[in-house]
C-alpha cells in the first residue's frame, strides 16, 4: 500500500473538485488549521452530515429519516476499515500504487453513500473531514482513537 501524508495543497484541490460549494468555506479551513485536534474534526464532521445543527440558513443534509445508523459514524468506519485493518474489502485499493487523497476520498465517500443511498456529495466533505483528522493527528493515534468497541 503507497503511504499518504498529509499535503495541504492535495486536500484544497481535492475539496474543489469533491465538496459541494456550501461546505467548502469549512473544508478549506480545516485543511489550514494546525491546532485542530480528534474532537475538533468529530464535531465538523458531525456538523457537516447534519447529525449536530448548527445555527443559520443553511440546513446541512443528514441520513435519511429513519436511518438508525449514523452518517459520521459509518464514515469513520469506512476510514478506520481501509487505514486501520486489513480486511479484504479494499484489498485491491490498497494494494494500488499511488493512490492520491482524492482518489480515496472518492472511493470511501461512495462505499457511504451507497449504505446510505443517497449522493456522493453528500458525504465527500464530511469524509473529506475523517481523512484530514488521520492525516494530521497520525494514523496509528487515529486508528487507536477510533478502534470500535470489543
Amino acid at each position: 500500500m503507497s503511504e499518504l501524508s498529509f499535503s495541504t495543497d492535495e486536500f484544497l484541490e481535492a475539496a474543489e473538485e469533491l465538496v459541494p460549494s456550501y461546505q467548502k468555506r469549512k473544508i478549506s479551513e480545516a485543511i489550514n488549521d494546525s491546532s485542530l485536534e480528534e474532537s475538533d474534526y468529530d464535531q465538523l464532521g458531525l456538523s457537516l452530515t447534519g447529525e449536530k445543527r448548527n445555527s443559520g440558513l443553511i440546513v446541512p443534509t443528514s441520513a435519511p429519516n429513519g436511518s438508525t445508523e449514523s452518517l459520521w459514524g459509518a464514515i469513520k468506519g469506512e476510514v478506520y476499515d481501509y487505514l486501520c485493518t486489513t480486511s479484504r474489502r479494499y484489498s485491491k485499493e490498497r494494494k494500488e500504487a499511488g493512490i492520491t487523497v482524492k482518489n480515496l476520498i472518492t472511493i470511501l465517500a461512495t462505499a457511504v453513500a451507497s449504505t446510505f443511498n443517497i449522493a456522493i456529495g453528500v458525504v465527500a466533505g464530511a469524509m473529506t473531514i475523517a481523512l484530514l483528522s488521520v492525516l494530521k493527528i497520525g494514523k496509528n493515534a487515529w486508528c487507536k482513537l477510533n478502534e470500535p468497541a470489543k
